[in-house]
């Protein structure tokens, strides 16, 4: 069993095209985004499971929240 002060540490990598301007957006949230190669690598780490389900909330939400804007400027060529 985990003991409750240990730290505990998720990791998520995202393979995108815009890894940059994902990293970019996500520049205030309060987590680590950083580029590896063609993938951003987001993580956070806590000391209790609970703060790390929290987290790993927010960092979806902002995720999610980041890829729609960063889509919402993407406009089919019209001929």
């Amino acid at each position: 069993m985990t003991q409750k002060s240990e730290l505990r540490t998720i990791r998520v990598r995202i393979k995108s095209i815009e890894a940059d301007a994902l990293r970019d957006s996500l520049a205030t949230e309060p987590f680590n985004a950083r580029i590896n190669g063609s993938s951003l690598e987001c993580s956070v780490s806590v000391d209790s499971t609970v703060d790390l389900r929290a987290r790993w909330n927010s960092m979806m939400r902002s995720l999610i929240g980041s890829e729609e804007a960063l889509m919402s400027g993407v406009h089919p060529q019209l001929d």
